[in-house]
């Protein structure tokens, strides 16, 4: 079990430490479950205010956080610290390598040093495992596919044929990266018929594919995933799909085929992206949303996507649309009787009926 001085920690995290640099930490613990030996993370604004109701033995606080005269680290970026102390308190896994006896790995394949295949998986024909890489159980690598060094291939997850994953890639639990797009054409006589999908998938290095993902193989060419981009569980990306460095595509996020993401790009939970869709770099597209032409960057919510500062005034005023359409029609039944009187008023008398 890891054991650490706060001391030694403060270092570790490049905090300043308020408190008793001999207090030792055995564990890292959520913030309302810490006893006397772990260490907790204030990274809200609430926790922070709620202090004296933690019993770590030390707190991770922001910069600017009043001492309290318990054990405080202060750092500018508690989340940052987070995961720094993840790393600390969390033993890497039991270094792994071989083929199990359970595993198929075909002849032709070429398997590096110390990569790993584990019981009940399948490397195919022709396929690239790199070095340190592993394939866990029931896993598929493809024939022709390559995984490079470092990657993660979790238990029953389908790298299709000739897909292609660049270094430290994660690909988790029942992800399937390659499968054929949705490409069909219906003729003249209303039969609908497959367009066969010939391209692949490239992913670039640094990349996390969350469990039950699928990305599908381009018609020709690639769909591409940009280095450094974060895809969330459930998430769908069509073929063709471009996705730039360091996006990150939220649960069950959509994005339709030929559609191309800039760099920073965030697609929240829900979200849908039309396809051939250009998503300038940093567009951030808010939970649900849909988006039906291109966006030039900023924050958009909602169906159709508006502007953030426009749709937070558009949204409450939809809220009272029928008590306004209500009223509408009741200044409208005004207005009509008020012209109907004053084209009363305005009517020329009969000559009867004129004052002499």
């Amino acid at each position: 079990m890891a054991a650490f001085d706060l001391a030694s920690l403060a270092r570790s995290l490049g905090a300043r430490l308020s408190g008793d640099p001999a207090a030792v930490v055995r564990r890292l613990a959520p913030f309302d479950a810490a006893d006397g030996g772990s260490v907790a993370v204030a990274a809200e604004k609430s926790l922070v205010a709620s202090l004296d109701a933690c019993r770590a033995a030390a707190v991770v606080v922001p910069e600017g956080t009043p001492a309290s005269g318990r054990n405080l680290l202060f750092v500018a970026d508690p989340r940052a610290a987070l995961r720094t102390l993840l790393d600390l308190f969390e033993p890497p896994p039991r270094a792994l390598s071989g083929v199990s006896p359970g595993a198929h790995v075909a002849p032709t394949a070429n398997v590096g040093e110390g990569a790993w295949v584990g019981p009940g998986a399948v490397v195919g024909d022709r396929a690239v495992l790199g070095p340190r890489s592993r394939v866990h159980p029931l896993a598929v690598v493809g024939e022709g596919a390559v995984v490079g060094e470092e990657c993660e291939v979790f238990p029953a997850a389908v790298l299709y044929p000739g897909v292609m994953l660049g270094r430290r890639v994660r690909i988790h639990s029942g992800a399937v990266v390659g499968a054929d797009g949705f490409g069909y054409h219906r003729g003249p006589d209303g039969v609908q018929r497959k367009i066969p999908q010939i391209g692949t998938v490239t992913v670039g290095d640094d990349v996390e594919v969350g469990a039950n993902a699928a990305i599908d193989r381009a018609t020709i060419g690639a769909t591409a995933v940009g280095a450094g981009t974060t895809i969330d569980n459930l998430v769908q990306v069509g073929h063709n799909t471009t996705i730039g460095e360091h996006g990150c595509l939220i649960a069950q996020a959509g994005v339709a085929g030929s559609a191309k993401l800039g760099r920073f790009c965030v697609v929240a939970g829900q979200a849908g992206i039309s396809d051939h869709v250009v998503l300038a770099d940093g567009t951030v597209v808010g939970a649900q949303a849909g988006v039906p032409s291109d966006l030039d960057g900023g924050v958009w919510l909602g169906t159709p996507a508006l502007p953030a500062r426009q749709a937070r005034r558009v949204f409450p005023a939809l809220a009272k649309l029928p008590e306004t359409m209500r009223r509408v029609r009741e200044l409208e039944a005004r207005v009509e009787a008020l012209e109907a009187a004053l084209a009363e008023a305005r009517r020329p008398l009969p000559p009867g009926e004129r004052t002499p």
